[in-house]
């Protein structure tokens, strides 16, 4: 999920508020969302924004074309949307056949209706793991809401997709599912909460345990919808009573249900001192939850690109499990207040109750500030993993691999692997994480696909880049 943080939508509250007093109210329904033409037009469709509102809602302005830097056994990163700005993505794959979807949030696209929102959730399906997609879609076309964010996919063993969203603050986060690939939904669901933000997700094998976990009431507190009903119904609980600041990054769940773990960190109210890194985790089906440390860093670095604030280089935790139910769990973390972060795992044998054999996956030394993983893991000790990080004075993506449940990790491979074209690449990488996380797949073939934001700056615009596994 791990997600936008807090600091962004403070900028917009006012204008949330007003919208959300006096928009109509949602009237979502079931049924078929309509497709957009191909890569929308902002400057025919689109709308813009007062700068102030933390994304410049206008198009990128490419130079020219791609330059590709090989990385063996990938393809080389591919844009969604020239004239786009897309922000955020997701992905899922299904274990059960060839598809593939991917999720992403649009500022200053084309709307769905005149009262829908202008900052909508896309997605988008490929039927033969990722080689080529079908049109752009609305995942909920949702009038009276003002902007959506935050979408989070998974894909069950009955090949259901499932999605959540963020339908603004109120009512926030909100689930829906598809059994025709995209094509048609199911009625929306809001988590029952007066105010919510962030999720993540994580669902059963036959789709009718899902678990969410997000930012609850108090604009803060760890709270999880659990629903046994394949998302009919969701009851919510608070996980962790706390002062603190929680953000949920990563979520697994046993094949049966049962077993549930959540990573999150959380923070001070103003992201000062320290950072904890947590595993919140259920053994009884989402009914009690225990919070155990992992790990504890400090202030994160500044974030000095335009439109940042002080939080956006946060920990991120994330986190992937395997068939046997081994876990191992991605962060970011520093020695001490400001200090570059360095990209961590650790393993957990015991489905999250007790974490051991940290390691460090990125760069060690110097400068270089690693950010915002991405975790997937299959069969018997299979896990996977991609983080951001400047070892080459710009960001890059770098992906490694484990064949070993998490105890020896693969060469490091680049897959932001293009440069050129667009105004915020170069040779040596791009000039800022657009959004604070991505998300990465395993396609029933056993591929890796990945998806991401680069952007000039935290204001934008950029876009999502995809790439896959040859």
């Amino acid at each position: 999920m791990a997600r936008i943080r807090i600091a962004l939508f403070l900028t917009l509250l006012a204008v949330l508020a007003a919208a959300c007093s006096s928009a109509a109210p949602h009237r979502a329904t079931a049924g078929r969302v309509p497709a957009l033409a191909a890569d929308p037009d902002p400057a025919k469709g689109g709308e813009t924004e007062d700068p102030g509102t933390a994304h410049a809602f206008t198009s990128p302005r490419w130079t020219g074309n791609l330059t590709a830097r090989i990385s063996p056994g990938w393809t080389t990163e591919k844009v969604w949307s020239r004239s786009s700005d897309d922000w955020e993505p997701a992905i899922a794959a299904d274990p059960t056949g060839p598809y593939v979807y991917t999720f992403t949030t649009r500022f200053g696209g084309a709307r769905a209706c005149d009262t829908c929102p202008k900052i909508t959730i896309i997605m988008r399906a490929s039927a033969d793991g990722g080689v080529t997609w079908g049109p752009d879609r609305y995942v909920c076309a949702c009038p009276g809401i003002h902007a959506q964010y935050d979408p989070i996919a998974e894909v069950d063993g009955n090949g259901t997709l499932h999605v959540v969203w963020l339908n603004g603050f109120t009512p926030g986060v909100t689930y829906s599912r598809s059994t025709d690939h995209g094509l048609t939904w199911s009625t929306p669901v809001s988590m029952p909460s007066e105010w919510s933000d962030k999720p993540v997700l994580a669902v059963s094998n036959d789709g009718q345990d899902v678990y969410v976990a997000f930012n609850g009431p108090s604009k803060g507190d760890s709270y999880v919808g659990v629903s046994h009903d394949g998302g009919a119904t969701f009851t919510a609980s608070l996980a962790v009573e706390s002062a603190r600041y929680f953000f949920a990054g990563g979520a697994w769940a046993s094949a049966d249900g049962q077993h549930v773990a959540f990573a999150e960190s959380d923070y001070n109210p103003h992201y000062s001192g320290d950072i904890h890194i947590k595993a919140i985790v259920s053994e009884d089906a989402g009914a009690t939850w225990t919070a155990v440390r992992v790990a504890k860093g400090y202030q994160q670095p500044d974030c000095t690109s335009t439109g940042c604030y002080d939080g956006f280089y946060g920990p991120t935790p994330t986190l992937a499990g395997d068939a046997d139910g081994n876990l191992v769990m991605a962060y970011s973390v520093n020695t001490k207040d400001r200090a570059p972060e360095r990209l961590k795992i650790v393993r957990s044998g015991d489905l999250g109750m007790t974490w051991h054999g940290s390691e460090t996956l990125s760069p060690s030394h110097g400068a270089t500030n690693a950010i915002f993983p991405a975790m997937a893991a299959t069969g018997h000790g299979d896990f996977r993993v991609w983080w951001m990080d400047t070892r080459t004075g710009r960001w890059n993506v770098w992906y490694r691999a484990s064949t070993d449940g998490g105890q020896t990790w693969s060469h490091t491979v680049p897959l932001s692997n293009a440069s050129g074209g667009a105004p915020y690449k170069g040779s040596r990488g791009f000039g800022e994480a657009y959004g604070d996380y991505g998300e990465m797949a395993i396609t029933n073939m056993g591929k890796t696909v990945a998806i991401w934001g680069e952007g000039p700056s935290f204001y934008g615009p950029g876009g999502s880049w995809f790439v896959r596994q040859t």
